[in-house]
């Protein structure tokens, strides 16, 4: 269980997640939430950082022992412009999921895998972000295995010169905070537009409310927002989600732990992990 946040600013790119790691029980639920777990990974020398989120692990290892096995086996990967080492990244992380965890999930349904459901597949989260060689400006990829199975199927959430914020997994408060709104109170909303019409919503009808809840997103200037103040944006993002699931959410606080940052500029030295705040 994760939050995770890039951030993709003029001067670079800021990643940031919680620590907390989750123990699921026999039977469904969590059994017990471990702090301090590593999900701000250097991509060896480069001006490239990978967040992880979703599984801690693969096998009997975890998803940064696999990302130093990355680096050694694959180390012209290393030198590529960041599509091409996103599309490396993938297909890497993707046989290793197909060797490690699916035979695990395909005994615990008793189907092959590629008959279980959705609800059925647990799934790792990686973004990338950073400089290709010779580059000014960065970029950010999120890569989901196994769902992006197909070659060239990871996303570009952030291309150069497109700054701004995205988050991941356990991220509806910051939805909340940010945009006001989140797909659950959508639903209701039109729900009860529904009930007083009488009939289904047209598709017009549907936009029009989107439109109204859209005018309330809070703006922020990222294009003019220097490195600083986007790491203090980020840590900010991650703490509203971290003290959520420890005053508001019912169950374990499965977002929680030690503030995680990691930072690289157009400066062109190495991504730099960042000791975040205590919770």
């Amino acid at each position: 269980m994760t939050v995770a946040v890039s951030l993709n600013l003029s001067e670079g790119v800021i990643l940031g997640a919680d620590s907390a790691t989750s123990v699921l029980a026999i039977g469904g639920g969590v059994a017990k939430v471990y702090e301090n777990a590593d999900k701000i990974f250097q991509l060896g020398d480069r001006p490239v950082g990978i967040a992880t989120y979703g599984l801690g692990g693969l096998g009997g290892r975890t998803v940064g022992s696999y990302l130093r096995e990355f680096e050694v086996t694959k180390s012209d990967s290393c030198s590529k412009v960041l599509p091409d080492l996103v599309e490396d990244l993938r297909a890497f992380y993707l046989a290793t999921y197909m060797s490690e965890v699916a035979p695990t999930l395909e005994q615990q349904h008793g189907k092959p895998f590629d008959q279980l459901q959705a609800d059925q597949i647990v799934s790792l989260g990686l973004i990338v972000g950073g400089f290709s060689p010779n580059a000014y400006l960065s970029e950010v990829w999120n890569i989901e295995v196994p769902t992006n199975k197909d070659p060239g199927s990871a996303q570009e959430v952030r291309g150069k010169g497109d700054f701004g914020t995205n988050w991941y997994a356990l991220a509806d408060p910051i939805r909340r905070y940010v945009k006001g709104w989140d797909p659950a109170m959508m639903d209701a909303v039109s729900t009860h537009f529904q009930t007083i019409l009488g009939r289904p919503l047209t598709s017009t009808e549907s936009q029009e409310i989107i439109d109204i809840m859209e005018k309330h997103e809070y703006g922020v200037p990222f294009a003019a927002m220097p490195m600083q103040e986007g790491i203090a944006y980020t840590r900010f993002l991650i703490q509203l989600v971290i003290g959520h699931h420890r005053y508001v959410a019912m169950g374990a606080p499965v977002v929680g732990g030690r503030i995680k940052l990691g930072r690289v500029s157009y400066h062109g030295e190495p991504f730099q992990i960042i000791e975040g705040l205590g919770a």
